[in-house]
């Protein structure tokens, strides 16, 4: 009795090559663009971060908020800059109220050699008017 050997052939065996380096790329090319979406998610937190920690320090300061000392911004590479503006946008039936307060925008900057990265705006009451009226 002769035995009859069950072989794969040459065609079976490219065939699944073929579709093992399929999913193989499709697989790794997921893994890239997960990776690229990590990256971008810490650099965004990470910027977030920067302007968090520069509005409590600004938000404690007066008006005129000027620049922030590095113990309380340790990013050399990185600025915080702040400024007020006129707050816009507000229904006019809050607007010029006895006894109100105006309300002012702090606009918070984080740059790098010059250019803005990200910006975080803050609405807050201004005391300007009532320091200078005292």
């Amino acid at each position: 009795m002769r035995k009859i050997h069950r072989c794969f052939t040459l065609l079976e065996v490219v065939v699944s090559l073929a579709i093992l380096s399929i999913g193989l790329a499709g697989f790794l090319q997921l893994m890239m663009g997960s990776q690229k979406r990590i990256a971008e998610s810490v650099d965004r937190w990470t910027r977030m971060h920067m302007l968090t920690q520069a509005a409590e320090y600004f938000m404690l300061q007066n008006e005129d908020p000027g620049g922030i000392p590095e113990r309380f911004f340790p990013y050399p590479a990185y600025q915080a800059v702040a400024y007020y503006e006129d707050a816009e946008g507000l229904p006019d039936e809050y607007n010029n109220l006895d006894n109100q307060l105006p309300l002012k925008r702090l606009v918070i900057e984080l740059r790098k050699d010059g250019k803005v990265l990200d910006k975080l705006i803050i609405d807050r009451i201004s005391y300007e008017s009532t320091a200078a009226g005292e």
